[in-house]
């Protein structure tokens, strides 16, 4: 190829990709309405107690999945902010958390948000993934999204990624998601 062909070939590229959505957001709308795989889990935990993950999906239309590492020093931050920013949005009907965190220990990843100094009420539901099962089940969705958090539908569809209190869009299409209205 000569640098004529080159260069032409290069505008080409550069001319395309500005018509062409970015490489995340194809990521994101192959992501939404995707099946977030969940089978791999047996049970929940809540508070002092272990539910099984059947019932507690029967209890629950729709969940924000939250996937947070031990060792990952921005994890335990975003923890106490799920907690705090859900409280402020209020109770909602046919909806929770379900945190996924990958430890070994549910007591080591809470000793490190502890360190915080943060009080969280723990209303929420955690699973101790310490095989890597969420990330392995998953494969098919982009790691980004996996870490941005996802509310799923009772049939475990992706059908919103990132946090619901972002910003009003976000807000907004989070409650017309939970209350059914699309």
């Amino acid at each position: 190829m000569n640098i004529k062909q080159l260069l032409c070939l290069s505008i080409a590229l550069v001319l395309s990709s500005c018509t062409s959505p970015s490489q995340s957001e194809k990521e994101l709308r192959e992501a939404l309405n995707a099946t977030l795989i969940l089978d791999f889990i047996d049970s929940v935990l809540h508070k002092d107690s272990t539910i099984d993950f059947n019932l507690f999906r029967e209890k629950h239309d729709f969940l924000s999945v939250v996937y947070l590492q031990n060792g990952c020093l921005p994890c335990y931050p975003k923890f106490v902010e799920w907690h705090k920013k859900m409280a402020e949005m209020g109770d909602i009907a046919n909806y929770s958390i379900l945190f996924v965190l990958q430890t070994d220990s549910y007591n080591d990843f809470m000793l490190n948000v502890q360190e915080l100094g943060e009080a969280i009420d723990e209303k929420y539901y955690i699973i101790i993934d310490p095989d890597h099962q969420f990330v392995i089940n998953n494969s098919q969705i982009p790691d980004w999204v996996l870490n941005s958090s996802m509310l799923i539908d009772s049939e475990n569809k992706i059908k919103m990624v990132g946090a619901p209190w972002v910003n009003k869009d976000m807000k907004n299409l989070f409650f017309k998601t939970v209350s059914n209205e699309q």
